[in-house]
């Protein structure tokens, strides 16, 4: 707004202080614009000016029409609204009337001169119905001045007077077209405010369907799960009992085949598992059971359980550790579910004739336990996503043929963070991996 052209007294200055207080106070459209035009007709009767009635009036360009927003509640506004056969909403002036000095203020962005008020309410109003409100109203001439936003116009303000337009100095002229820019950037700004309330709502609107689809997500994985384990149970049951000659003597190419359904259904059974999990995990409904938890135990009883695959795979398998180490503050079986899927991860990339060590040290009031392999490294550009949901490694012919789902890793890394841990990995393509772990010491709190 340029103020070089405004009279420089107190009372102009302060008038225009108290409005621009307003914009700085008041974001609600309605309430912004009303207090608005109160305030500049309580300003110019304090001025003693001669003003008797305030509107502003808006362009609504979908549906092609002006549209009275806010009037002064001055005497002279009330007496003649009183008087009228239309209710303030009801002036409503089509953007086609060429006639009407408002639209062609709109259209033209210059103010323009009313003398006859037929000039500014016809249409909707009858001549004879415009000429009478005007003699009510006590008003000798308007003026009408653009709203401007910018480059576009958005509207008009009309100032009525009790005297001639031509008893206006320059510097009235000045002053209404201040009040007129402070209008423009009020209805600027509360359009913004209107417009990010508006957003802010659809998007907890969409937030809150986002959720529910989300739950509705997680008691269908539940449901599916539980539903498809059952059946593979059995399957794998009845699969092993044939495999162990329960039901007689099988051939060799049956028994063959039957290996590859039972291992089919542990994968199957295991992918379940870990679905279920993760719907648990995202459903926040893990509760952790912590007790003093022997890291080096559990790494001696894992070990043991992968000492049949390290024979057939052909792999050496150590546990190293730095003398007694003191309980982590864990759940057993959750910690156990962790070192299984990092082990069983260094299992699949490590290749006949490599290594994989766990170690169990002190460090920090934390217990560190990490798993080194041989293996083939992970790539750069794969580092990123290996904690992310199914976030696999691609790529590799090798990979490729290993398979998995990539929910091991992500699965990990909820249940080691859920204890106040941490965990993390280094590795170089074709040198090897080491992940490790960290978790809190038992206090017995």
């Amino acid at each position: 707004m340029d103020v070089t052209n405004i009279p420089q007294t107190p009372d102009t200055l302060a008038a225009l202080w108290k409005i621009q207080k307003i914009i700085f106070n008041t974001l609600d459209f309605e309430q912004v614009v009303q207090k608005i035009v109160d305030s500049i007709a309580i300003e110019l009767d304090f001025l003693k000016l001669g003003y008797r009635i305030i509107v502003l009036a808006l362009v609504d360009e979908k549906e092609g029409v002006m549209k009275r927003i806010s009037m002064s509640q001055t005497p002279a506004a009330e007496a003649t609204m009183g008087a009228g056969k239309m209710t303030f909403d009801q002036i409503v002036i089509p953007l086609t009337a060429e006639n009407n000095l408002c639209i062609r203020s709109y259209k033209d962005k210059e103010p323009k001169v009313v003398l006859d008020w037929k000039d500014i309410l016809t249409p909707p109003m009858t001549e004879e119905e415009a000429r009478r409100l005007q003699t009510i109203s006590g008003v000798k001439n308007s003026i009408v001045f653009p709203v401007l936003d910018g480059e576009l116009c958005i509207g008009v303000m009309i100032f009525s007077l009790e005297k001639d337009v031509s008893e206006m100095s320059e510097d009235e002229k000045n002053l209404i077209q201040s009040f007129t820019d402070i209008v423009s950037l009020a209805i600027h700004d509360a359009n913004l405010y209107s417009n990010l309330k508006s957003t802010s709502k659809k998007l907890d609107e969409a937030n809150k369907k986002l959720k529910e689809l989300d739950k509705l997500k997680d008691e269908f994985v539940s449901l599916a799960s539980h539903e498809l384990r059952t059946p593979m149970t059995a399957v794998k049951s009845y699969t092993w009992l044939v495999l162990n000659n329960k039901s007689g003597e099988i051939t060799p190419k049956t028994r063959e085949h039957l290996e590859k359904v039972y291992n089919s259904t542990e994968r199957l059974i295991h992918l379940v598992n870990e679905m279920l999990d993760i719907s648990r995990i995202e459903g926040g409904r893990v509760q952790l059971k912590l007790e003093a938890l022997d890291l080096v135990q559990l790494a001696r009883e894992v070990k043991d359980e992968f000492a049949p695959r390290a024979s057939e795979q052909n792999l050496v398998m150590e546990i190293e550790t730095d003398g007694k180490i003191s309980p982590a503050a864990g759940d057993r079986d959750k910690i156990h579910q962790v070192l299984v899927n990092l082990v069983g991860n260094s299992f699949k990339f490590t290749q006949s004739g490599g290594r994989v060590s766990i170690s169990v040290r002190l460090k920090d009031n934390m217990v560190e336990v990490g798993i080194e392999d041989t293996g083939i490294g992970i790539a750069k550009e794969d580092q990123e996503r290996i904690f992310q949901k199914f976030g696999r490694v691609e790529g590799s012919l090798v990979i490729s043929k290993i398979g998995g789902t990539g929910l091991g890793l992500y699965l990990s890394k909820q249940y080691i963070e859920m204890h106040g841990g941490k965990i993390w990995f280094e590795s170089e393509p074709g040198k090897g991996s080491t992940f490790t772990f960290s978790l809190p010491l038992y206090t017995g709190n």
